[in-house]
């Protein structure tokens, strides 16, 4: 029965019938009743109509839009539809915002033909896979500029950074297809109240540009922390000034672990290489339990002479590592005993940061979700597109909300109330507007 009850399209047919209704009493009120005596001598007068046909969540509606004619004007501003000053239509365009933002909502979760593929289940007249595609470039590039805008002068005090890479195919006039690398960069803040905020998402871009788009929207306080990995060029970019560098200690573990693989390669064996990382890890852990435990107590005495040992400790490693002939391992510790402290020091102050970046890891296990399959490839523009809907859906569904309604136009909708009464069979709906 329910089934059979679908089938029947019941909502179609009552958008139809109450957007027709709307349509005749609005010219009725320019034009007169039809037939009605005297309306040859009005103003306003019945000049024919247009059929449209507009994609949307309820399928594809078949509508008359009445045009009427001003006698008193001339031109392009002669002929007019009322019903354009109650229904917004997209433009030009077929499929409207309604069923564009599903098919998009979609495309987030799944590739764009399975997009319309799933789309078809609940609505007949699905945008095409490239339409869907279109529109998600479109969305995603208004939504990057809504949420740069959310988060102007926010000066959030701690911010994690994180990169990634995807498949791509770009066409170059020398080599025709090349298939590449697509780098991703994810900048995230964290407000007092522990809010995330995504800053800002780039496709091949580079640090110190998407650094300097983050000092223009004043987005990152002057003496914000910035926790990441050991890339350089990010490290340049974003502690400057003021702006103190937490090293990730997970990453600088196993950034310390291949540095020594490059360095003694068959010169030295696993068990040894992960006796020389053990190390360091204890020595990372016991500086981050002092941490815990000093901020507690308050004892900061203490927490200072920890940091003195863990730091004196350290070089010493870099020395021993030397001597066995390493030197990418050596100079690793000596950034890892500046950076990596950064937290403890900031504990001395009375300031708890992040040791680690955890929270922008699983931030870009969404990055990898939609966009990392081996058999996938993307385009600069698409790709940033689709991940700034994707992270700011992740980081602020409040955010995501007021945008979805800013395209769809619903907080300046005039809203349409009506009864819709269900006869017997064969008397149809009956439509009374109010």
């Amino acid at each position: 029965m329910t089934t059979a009850i679908k089938r029947l399209h019941l909502e179609k047919c009552v958008a139809e019938g109450l957007v027709h209704s709307i349509d005749e009493s609005l010219v009725d009120a320019y034009c007169g009743s039809k037939h009605a005596r005297g309306n040859g001598g009005k103003r306003y007068r019945r000049a024919g109509g247009t059929r449209r046909r507009p994609g949307t969540c309820l399928g594809r509606l078949d509508l008359r839009v009445s045009k009427v004619r001003d006698t008193q004007k001339e031109g392009t501003q002669e002929h007019f539809r009322p019903l354009e000053d109650v229904l917004v239509f997209d433009g030009r365009r077929v499929y409207q915002e309604d069923i564009s933002m599903i098919g998009v909502e979609l495309a987030t979760k799944m590739t764009y033909r399975d997009a319309w593929r799933e789309g078809r289940l609940f609505v007949d007249d699905m945008p095409s896979p490239r339409t869907i595609n279109r529109r998600a470039i479109e969305y995603g590039e208004l939504i990057k500029t809504f949420n740069t805008e959310a988060v102007r002068d926010a000066s959030l005090g701690t911010a994690f950074v994180d990169a990634s890479m995807t498949a791509t195919r770009e066409k170059t006039r020398s080599h025709g297809w090349k298939r590449s690398k697509n780098i991703v960069l994810v900048t995230l803040g964290v407000d007092k109240n522990g809010d995330k905020k995504l800053v800002d998402a780039s496709v091949n871009s580079t640090w110190n540009k998407v650094a300097k788009e983050v000092d223009a929207a004043n987005s990152l306080d002057k003496e914000a922390v910035v926790v990441g990995d050991d890339c350089i060029e990010l490290r340049k970019a974003f502690a400057k000034g003021r702006r103190r560098y937490q090293l990730d200690m997970i990453h600088a573990i196993r950034t310390a672990g291949y540095k020594l693989w490059k360095d003694m390669g068959k010169d030295m064996c696993l068990k040894d290489r992960r006796t020389i990382v053990k190390e360091l890890e204890k020595l990372l852990y016991t500086l981050k339990g002092s941490v815990e435990k000093h901020l507690e107590d308050g004892d900061v005495g203490a927490l200072r002479r920890r940091i003195n040992w863990f730091v004196k400790r350290v070089k010493s490693l870099a020395v021993r590592l030397l001597k066995l002939g390493c030197w990418q391992t050596p100079w690793f510790l000596l950034e890892v005993s500046n950076y990596v402290v950064t937290f403890a020091w900031l504990a001395v102050e009375g300031k708890r940061v992040p040791w680690n970046s955890n929270i922008i890891e699983r931030l870009m296990g969404e990055v990898s979700k939609r966009a990392k399959h081996r058999w996938m490839s993307w385009s600069s523009r698409g790709l940033e597109a689709i991940l700034n809907i994707i992270l700011v859906r992740y980081t602020s569904e409040d955010l995501y909300e007021e945008f979805k309604r800013k395209i769809m136009k619903l907080d300046v909708a005039n809203y349409i109330n009506c009864k819709v009464q269900v006869l017997h069979a064969g008397s149809g709906v009956n439509f009374n507007q109010s």
